[in-house]
C-alpha cells in the first residue's frame, strides 16, 4: 500500500510558494478593485471585520493545525500510521466545537463589537456575514495540519487557490451589487466571499482525504496512542501556540480600535487641517481647527493604512509561511529520530532564505511606494506610511520562521513569551505615537516596525541557543543587505530617470505625516499608464540586480540549493558555473 506523496521540506514550500504568488495575485484582483469600489470609508468597514475576524480564527485555530502538522510527521517518521489517522480523528472534533463557538460569538455579537468596541455602527453588517467562516476554516485547518504532516503541501496549495478565486468572484460581486445601496452592504458583501471561500476549500480538503485515505497503512509498528492521550498531547502543543498567535491577533484588534480613538485624542492644527483637507481629500465641514479630529477624518486615515498600506505590506510575509508551514514537520520529523545535524541545516537554510527574500522586500517596496499605489489604486495616500511600514517586512517573515523552528523543536512556550513582550510594547507605543500631530498615523507602522524587530531579535537569540546553527553575520546578514541596498539604489535611480523621460511623477526618499500640498492622485490614465511603465522597468532592472548581487556575493549555499525540487543538478550546474 502506498503512503501519500512526500515533498521535501524544500519542495513542499516551493509547492506552497507557488500556490501563495497565484493567491496573492488573486488577492490583488480583488483587493484593488475592492478599494477602488468600496473607497476609504467602505474600506474601513471591510478591514475591522475582516481583523476582528482574523484575531478570532487565530485564537480558535493557531495552535492545532501547527500542533497536528508536528505530531501526524512525527507518528509517520516512526511508521505510526494508524495513529496519524486518530491525530486527524480528534484534531476534527476539538476544532468543530472551537470553529462553532467562535461563529456563535461573532454572529451574537456583532453588535456589540460594531458599536461598542469599534464605535463604528457600519461594521454591523460585515461581522455578520463573516462570522460562519470561523467554523469552516477551523475545520478546514485540521485537514490542512495533517496534509501538511504527510509534507504534502498539494492538497492545501489547491485548498488556497479555490478559496481566493470565491473570495474575488463573489466578494467584488457582492460589493459592485451592494453599492448602489450603501457602503455598509457593499462591505459586507464583499466580505461573505470570504465565508464561502472558506466553505469551498474545505470541501475540497474533504475530497481529497477521502481519495488518498486508502494509500496511508493501517498500522503501527509501535504503540498507538489512545485518543484521549492525543487530545492531550494536541492541546498541550495548540495551546501555547494558540496564547502567542493570540497575542498578535489581539493587538492587531486594539490598532483597529486604537488608532481611531487615538487619531481623535489630536487637536486640529492649521497643518493637520491641511493634510486633512488637501491630502486625505476630507471636504471642510468635516475637520475644524482647534477641536479634536472627527471620528470621519479618523476612518478615512485608518481606511488608507489598513486599505492600502496594510494589504501591501502583508503580501510578501504571506509568502514567507510557505517555508514556515513546510519546516515544521521537517524539523520535527528530524528530531523525533535524533537527527540533529539534519534540523541545524533545515534552520540554517530557512532562515538564509528567508533574509534573502524579505530584504529586497522591504526596500524595494519602500523606495517604490508611491509608483506602486499609483498604478494598484491611483491612490498614493498611504505613501509614506508603506514607505516606513515596508522596512518592517524582513522583521515579520524572520518572526514567522523562527517561530515555526522553536515550535517544530518543543519550545512553543518561547514564542509565546517573545510575543507577549512585542505586543505590549506596541500597544504602548501606538498609544504613545499616534496622538503626536507631527506623526498622527505614522505612529503606526513605527510601533509596527519596533515591535517585530524586538520579537525577532528575541527569537533567533533562543534558536541559537536551542538548534545551535552556525549563524555567521557576513552570510546571514552582510551580503543579502548590500546585496539589497544595490538594488535599492539602482531601482531608484532607473524609476526616476524613467519617470523623467516619460513625464510622470518621480520619487524621492523621506517620509512626511503632515504634507502642506494636495496629493499627486488620482493621475490621469495616460500618466498612470506611464507609471506602470515606470515601474515595472525599474522593477525589472531591480530584480536582474539582486540576482547578480546574490551570485556575486555568494549569498547562497549549496544545501539551499540542493534543497529545491531538482535541487542537485541545479547546484551541480551552478557548481560548474561558478556560481556557488
Amino acid at each position: 500500500m502506498k503512503e501519500i506523496k512526500k515533498q521535501s521540506f524544500m519542495e513542499g514550500a516551493a509547492v506552497l510558494v507557488i500556490a501563495h504568488l497565484v493567491v496573492k495575485v488573486i488577492g490583488a484582483c480583488f483587493k484593488i478593485p475592492l478599494a477602488n469600489i468600496l473607497h476609504e470609508t467602505g474600506m474601513a468597514f471591510f478591514s475591522r471585520a475582516y481583523n476582528l475576524y482574523a484575531a478570532m480564527f487565530v485564537m480558535a485555530t493557531a495552535g492545532l493545525p501547527v500542533a497536528v502538522s508536528k505530531m501526524v510527521s512525527e507518528s509517520l517518521a516512526k511508521k505510526n500510521y494508524l495513529e496519524s489517522k486518530k491525530i486527524l480523528r480528534a484534531a476534527v472534533i476539538l476544532l468543530t466545537v472551537i470553529g462553532a463557538i467562535g461563529t456563535c460569538v461573532l454572529f451574537f455579537g456583532a453588535r456589540a463589537f460594531a458599536e461598542g468596541a469599534f464605535q463604528s455602527p457600519g461594521t454591523y453588517m460585515s461581522i455578520l456575514a463573516i462570522s460562519p467562516a470561523i467554523l469552516f476554516i477551523s475545520i478546514l485547518s485540521a485537514f490542512r495540519g495533517y496534509f501538511q504532516g504527510h509534507s504534502n503541501m498539494i492538497p492545501t496549495a489547491y485548498s488556497e487557490v479555490l478559496e481566493s478565486v470565491t473570495k474575488l468572484v463573489i466578494g467584488l460581486l457582492g460589493a459592485y451589487f451592494f453599492m448602489q445601496y450603501s457602503y455598509e452592504l457593499a462591505a459586507a458583501g464583499a466580505v461573505f466571499g470570504v465565508t464561502l471561500g472558506g466553505l469551498f476549500a474545505l470541501l475540497l480538503l474533504i475530497f481529497f482525504y477521502l481519495r488518498n485515505k486508502k494509500r496511508t497503512p493501517s498500522y503501527d509498528t509501535e504503540e498507538t496512542r489512545t485518543t484521549g492521550k492525543i487530545f492531550v498531547t494536541l492541546l498541550t502543543i495548540a495551546v501555547p501556540i494558540t496564547i502567542g498567535a493570540a497575542v498578535m491577533s489581539l493587538t492587531n484588534v486594539i490598532d483597529t480600535f486604537m488608532i481611531g480613538n487615538r487619531l481623535q485624542a489630536i487637536t486640529v492644527s492649521p497643518e493637520m487641517y491641511n493634510t486633512l483637507t488637501e491630502f486625505f481629500g476630507l471636504s471642510a465641514k468635516a475637520v475644524s481647527v482647534g477641536n479634536p479630529l472627527t471620528a470621519k477624518a479618523a476612518d478615512v486615515m485608518y481606511g488608507s493604512y489598513s486599505g492600502y498600506a496594510m494589504s501591501l505590506f502583508n503580501l510578501p510575509p504571506s509568502i514567507i509561511t510557505s517555508i514556515s508551514m513546510s519546516i515544521v514537520p521537517a524539523i520535527s520529523a528530524a528530531l523525533a529520530i535524533k537527527n540533529q545535524s539534519e534540523a541545524k541545516l533545515l534552520t540554517e537554510s530557512s532562515i538564509r532564505i528567508t533574509t534573502i527574500f524579505a530584504l529586497p522586500c522591504a526596500i524595494g517596496l519602500s523606495v517604490l511606494s508611491t509608483p506602486i499605489l499609483v498604478a494598484l489604486y491611483n491612490n498614493a495616500r498611504a505613501q509614506d506610511t508603506l514607505a516606513l511600514l515596508s522596512l518592517a517586512i524582513v522583521f515579520v517573515c524572520t518572526v514567522s520562521v523562527s517561530t515555526a523552528i522553536l515550535q517544530a523543536s518543543g519550545h512553543v512556550f518561547i514564542p509565546v513569551r517573545n510575543m507577549l513582550i512585542g505586543g505590549a510594547f506596541k500597544v504602548v507605543s501606538n498609544f504613545i505615537l499616534i496622538a503626536i500631530p507631527s506623526l498622527n498615523i505614522g505612529g503606526a507602522p513605527i510601533s509596527t516596525f519596533c515591535c517585530y524587530l524586538l520579537i525577532a531579535s528575541l527569537n533567533l537569540i533562543s534558536v541559537g541557543r536551542i538548534i545551535k546553527p552556525k549563524f555567521s553575520f557576513r552570510d546571514f546578514i552582510l551580503k543579502p543587505l548590500v546585496s539589497a541596498l544595490a538594488m535599492g539604489v539602482l531601482v531608484y535611480l532607473s524609476y526616476n530617470l524613467f519617470a523623467l523621460l516619460l513625464g510622470c511623477p518621480t520619487v524621492s526618499i523621506g517620509v512626511d505625516f503632515l504634507p502642506q500640498t494636495a496629493i499627486v492622485t488620482p493621475v490621469a490614465t495616460v500618466v498612470r499608464f506611464k507609471t506602470i511603465l515606470s515601474l515595472g522597468l525599474s522593477i525589472g532592472i531591480g530584480v536582474i540586480a539582486y540576482a547578480i548581487a546574490i551570485f556575486a556575493t555568494k549569498a547562497l549555499k549549496k544545501e539551499d540549493i540542493e534543497m529545491l525540487p531538482k535541487g542537485k543538478k541545479i547546484a551541480s550546474f551552478m557548481e560548474r558555473k561558478k556560481l556557488l
